[in-house]
């Protein structure tokens, strides 16, 4: 979901939009207002407050010095206030807001501002001066008492209310100034013990005093009547809580009359449902807590105020409310018009010198170094982190993101721990669109690259100490190059390492062409650098011998346009094992402890690396290659190398698991009558460019098209066309040479014995078996060829039944072998001939059992031979069988058929086995003899 740009929600001020806040535009200064001086939004009422937040501390304070001024509810609000706020705690903007009301509640304000007078200005002069015009009775160093000052206010017309602003930073100077055995701080101090026993008893008269709490405790030790001063002015107000902060910044930089709320709850809302998915809300706080805090320092993270009010604003020197306005208003500034819903600790631009010199100030100029080695600079670490995530995330800088918020977590003026955790982290960086745990990458590579990062049980913060990473570049750096190659070989060992049934056999970095098997397997070849002239020349030759398998080559190269992941991960290694052994380092335990742990995980690291080096496949074309991209490896990826090549070369059809069997059909049999299951195969392999579909998507291809009849499988020796399965699934397909595919057309899926008697023998004594199957070609009358197991089912019937005989030819000479009997194993072989029936019935006839023509009888040693005896004529048959059931028709055919041979055929009749009525015999008998059939009983 992408959110809407805060400023679409809640518009900045025009001068923040602009950038046009100097260091004085949220420094307020009450004795500028009084003379109205200084910038229109403090020093015009309307102005001020349009952008003022009214906190419940000031809105009480307003109230109840407007009922003392005006006489009225006095026992509710005491004359003397003491404003006690911390350094930066809204003092100032709390007098300024009480100046303007007095003029408006018609009361003369008195201003006396400590650090704005001259050491020997006196506060009683001021405000004579201020009441009345005049200083001619207050005119001398000597403090007067509480008479003069009751005398002195009752000649006001209208309320007074005396503020008094910097009044320790007057005192310190004014003890300077010697007045008789005393001085002027004393002397000071003595007025305003009387000046607070003359306001008490006016009824119209407020006096407002700041002191800054953290200079109370010298002052105290130093001047005993400042601790019955304190005691004067019991009544504290802190005009600014803490929860009040994020309200009076918004105020402060942002217009009230353009706040969306609706929005800016649909924006808190997302972000914290996607903090509680990712497991990365603070901890003990509940979802609904959070919200609510967000929504109160919207558009900034609660993560800013904290940061800026509990750690840097515990230094001494930093100015809470006006230093983190002057801060803000930059980052609001930075950040408007980049599409940010809100604004984080990463949005702070320490490139911005306004943001980095605020922090600086109250730092160690040493990190002054660190952050533009670091964080700012151009070859920063935190750069090389942007640029290494990735496309994905390069926009998202998070490398410097992720230091930026680190940084400002590093330090504190109070007690509080330095440092940051990685929810912290995460909260302040990750991009609400992008998983969190990319943070998590971020975080490993800064460690690598940062020289100043440090992370101590889990909290993270710079330090000006370098840490081990500038030891590790340093040695980086020096590392032999001929040991850097060596080890980079090794890595690509193991990572191309593959098991058995692997999809590639893997080559590394060949030499020449006779390094790669010309085999049908498929090859990956790594190469250190791409070269496509070298490719090709792998592809065409083998040795010096052209290469038969051409596309079976594929090549995986390092990704161009970027470093040498690889090298780079190897010679970081590398360093970490030489600085392990170098005992003059004298590195700490912490140290020791990290190289450790580096080393344990450098194994993971190195085949990481490689996945991000090689990623570029070259897959060859009849015209070139396309180059494919494996992309960076996903998170705890398992797979090998040579299984991510094989399922993106899937992805990109550069290889077939599976081919249809309609596509065969359509692309490689459409114009031929026949086809080779091999030259299918070899062209695969063979033509670069071609599909290269494996070998047992082939065969699952071709059995599958055989099955559902789209084409036939046989095989061709010759002129001789087999057609072995057609519509049945074949028993083997081998993709060998003479195995082919046969165009439906030419299969004649059914034969019947009549068939073969009227389409093959018609008035030929005999024809091959073979005969079928002679092929030259594609047939101009669409000649139909029988499947092998009809073919051979077909003769087996009709030798069976008598419809011909099957016999062979040898030497021209036709001898019958089978004839209505059951056939021997039909072997389609040349001189294996089916014969015409005439010529098969001595196969069946009993030999004569009248003596032969005297003129044939051989007597002697010569008897006839059997072939002769089987091709004499035969004038009697005597034969006997049994009749099974069912064959009734069929043995009256036969019988029939003998009446071509014979005039007279007698039949004798015995049936066994059963019983049959006496009535049933006698209309059997009487039914023959209406045939004309002579019965006689035996």
């Amino acid at each position: 979901m992408r959110l809407p740009a805060f400023e679409t929600i809640i518009k900045p001020h025009r001068d923040v939009q602009r950038g046009l806040s100097t260091a004085d535009t949220y420094a307020a200064k009450l004795g500028q207002v009084a003379k109205n001086e200084g910038p229109p939004e403090y020093r015009k009422a309307d102005q001020f407050f349009e952008k003022t937040y009214v906190t419940n501390g000031l809105k009480a304070l307003l109230s109840g010095i407007e009922g003392r001024l005006n006489g009225k509810d006095r026992r509710h609000q005491d004359p003397i206030v003491q404003l006690q706020t911390p350094f930066g705690g809204g003092k100032t903007h709390t007098l300024i807001a009480l100046y303007h009301k007095a003029k408006e509640w018609d009361a003369t304000p008195i201003v006396l501002v400590g650090s704005g007078m001259d050491a020997t200005d006196t506060f009683w002069g001021q405000i004579a001066a201020q009441l009345t015009g005049s200083v001619t009775d207050f005119n001398t160093l000597i403090a007067p008492g509480s008479d003069s000052l009751s005398e002195l206010l009752d000649r006001s017309e209208k309320p007074v209310m005396i503020l008094m602003d910097e009044v320790l930073n007057y005192l310190d100077r004014a003890k300077g100034v010697s007045v008789h055995d005393s001085t002027l701080a004393s002397q000071t101090l003595s007025f305003m013990l009387s000046l607070t026993e003359a306001v008490a008893s006016s009824r119209n008269t407020v006096l407002i005093v700041t002191l800054q709490e953290s200079e109370i405790e010298g002052f105290a030790n130093d001047y005993p009547l400042f601790n019955g001063l304190l005691a004067r002015m019991h009544r504290m107000v802190t005009p600014v809580e803490d929860t009040e902060i994020a309200s009076i910044i918004r105020s402060r930089l942002f217009a009230k009359d353009n706040f969306n709320q609706g929005e800016a709850k649909q924006v808190v809302r997302e972000f914290t449902k996607y903090a509680k998915q990712e497991d990365i809300l603070p901890p003990g706080v509940e979802a609904s807590e959070y919200r609510d805090r967000f929504f109160e320092s919207y558009p900034f993270q609660p993560e800013v105020i904290d940061v800026l009010y509990r750690r840097w604003g515990s230094y001494p020197n930093f100015q809470r409310t006006r230093g983190v306005l002057r801060l803000l208003s930059r980052v609001v500034h930075g950040a408007y018009r980049k599409n940010r819903p809100y604004i984080t600790l990463g949005d702070f631009d320490l490139n911005d010198p306004n943001i980095r010199e605020e922090f600086l100030s109250h730092i160690d100029d040493h990190y002054r170094s660190v952050i533009h080695n670091d964080i700012t600079g151009q070859g920063t670490g935190a750069n090389v982190v942007n640029n290494s995530l990735g496309d994905t995330y390069k926009n998202q800088a998070l490398g410097t993101r992720t230091a930026t918020t680190i940084f400002l977590c590093s330090f504190t003026g109070g007690k509080a721990q330095r440092g940051t955790q990685l929810d912290e982290i995460k909260r302040s960086t990750a991009i609400i669109e992008s998983p969190s745990a990319i943070i998590d990458t971020t975080m490993n590579q800064l460690r690598e690259h940062l020289f100043y990062l440090r992370t101590e049980n889990g909290t993270s913060y710079f330090d000006t100490e370098a840490n081990l990473n500038s030891i590790v570049r340093t040695r980086t750096e020096n590392i032999d190059d001929e040991k850097v190659s060596a080890r980079v070989q090794s890595e690509l060992q193991q990572g191309f390492r593959t098991a058995s049934g692997a999809k590639f056999k893997v080559t590394l970095t060949p030499k020449e062409s006779s390094d790669i098997r010309d085999t049908d397997d498929l090859k990956l070849i790594v190469l250190s650098e791409r070269d496509d002239d070298f490719c090709r020349d792998l592809i065409a030759h083998h040795g010096e011998n052209p290469r038969v398998n051409r596309n079976t080559l594929f090549f995986i190269v390092p990704i161009p346009g970027q470093t040498d992941p690889l090298r780079d991960a190897v010679k970081n290694v590398l360093a970490y094992e030489e600085i392990r052994e170098d005992k003059s380092l004298n590195l700490s335990e912490k140290q020791l402890a990290e190289i450790h742990d580096t080393l344990r995980q450098a194994p993971n690291e190195l085949r990481t690396a490689l996945r991000q080096d090689y990623r570029t496949v070259l897959i060859p074309k009849k015209d070139g290659f396309e180059e494919a991209d494996l992309g960076v490896p996903a998170a705890g990826m398992s797979a090998t190398f040579d299984e991510s090549v094989y399922e993106l070369l899937k992805i990109k059809r550069a290889l077939q698991e599976s081919i249809g069997a309609q596509n065969i059909s359509l692309r490689y049999l459409k114009d031929n009558d026949t086809l080779s299951t091999a030259q299918l195969h070899n062209s695969s392999l063979r033509t670069p460019g071609e599909n290269r579909v494996l070998r047992e998507a082939w065969v699952n291809g071709i059995r599958q098209g055989v099955q559902n009849g789209v084409f036939a499988l046989g095989k061709r020796t010759g002129d001789t066309l087999l057609p072995l399965a057609f519509k049945n699934a074949p028993l083997a397909v081998t993709l060998e040479s003479d195995e082919v595919l046969i165009h439906p057309r030419l299969i004649r899926e059914n034969i019947t014995p009549e068939d073969i008697l009227r389409d093959y023998l018609k008035d030929n004594a005999s024809v091959s078996t073979t005969h079928p199957f002679r092929y030259t070609g594609q047939s101009e009358d669409d000649t139909q060829v029988p499947v092998r197991e009809a073919w051979i089912s077909a003769i087996q019937d009709g030798v069976r039944n008598g419809i011909f005989g099957l016999g062979n030819k040898t030497e021209g000479a036709l001898v019958p072998s089978a004839f209505r009997q059951e056939p021997p194993p039909i072997t389609l072989a040349d001189d294996e001939v089916i014969l015409q029936a005439d010529l098969c019935t001595k196969l069946v006839v009993d030999p004569p059992t009248s003596d032969p023509d005297p003129s044939d009888r051989r007597t002697g040693s010569d008897p006839m031979p059997p072939e002769e005896q089987r091709l004499q004529n035969r004038e009697t048959i005597d034969i006997r069988f049994t009749l099974p059931s069912g064959k009734v028709s069929n043995v009256a055919q036969h019988i029939n058929e003998l009446h071509s041979y014979f005039d007279t055929i007698q039949i004798a009749l015995k049936a066994n086995d059963g019983q049959i009525s006496v009535d049933a015999y006698e209309t059997l008998k009487e039914n023959l003899r209406t045939l004309g059939i002579e019965v006689k009983e035996g």
